[in-house]
């Protein structure tokens, strides 16, 4: 029984002489490649199917490698910026609450190196946290940004880091 063709479908050859052509091409073909081991092919598809899946996973880790080249280009003028940061205590309380890193014994160190310690290790954040932190500090870059007044604001206010980046995530 044969299917009657469909408007999308074209309609399957069947003459016995287009088909034995066809088999006559393919003995031809096959012959050309005598000496491969055919057998080998299970193989080549099995590493085909894997390097693809790898390939897949690479591109997803390549965006979250680009998030945060992203974030640590711009972290450092950021974090140099004395009025969003006027205490090295600031900087620090930023990173904790920004990016869930905990600088150890600070209070020893210079603004250099609290702020070279975060960029090394803006890495170890999460890939949203980093998403979505280089998108705001890009925003609060903006001297005249809503982002920026708002944050300069809470924090006139008294607010913590913690508080204002919460905020922020809620709202970007």
């Amino acid at each position: 029984m044969t299917r009657a063709p469909t408007k999308n479908s074209r309609k399957k050859r069947s003459d016995p002489r287009e088909l034995s052509r066809f088999v006559e091409e393919l003995s031809w073909l096959l012959k050309s490649f005598e000496d491969l081991d055919y057998t080998a092919l299970s193989d080549f598809s099995h590493d085909m199917q894997f390097l693809l899946s790898r390939s897949s996973r690479m591109q997803k880790k390549g965006w979250e490698r680009r998030d945060t080249a992203v974030l640590v280009g711009i972290l450092p003028d950021f974090l140099m910026d004395t009025t969003l940061f006027p205490t090295n205590e600031g900087i620090v309380e930023f990173s904790d609450a920004a990016l869930g890193l905990s600088i150890g014994r600070w209070q020893k160190k210079s603004r250099y190196e609290i702020i070279g310690q975060i960029v090394c290790h803006a890495n170890d954040a999460s890939p949203n946290k980093i998403r979505t932190l280089s998108g705001l500090i890009e925003e609060m870059q903006d001297n005249g940004g809503s982002i920026r007044m708002a944050i300069e604001a809470n924090r006139k206010q008294g607010h913590s880091w913690s508080q204002v980046i919460g905020r922020l995530y809620n709202e970007f």
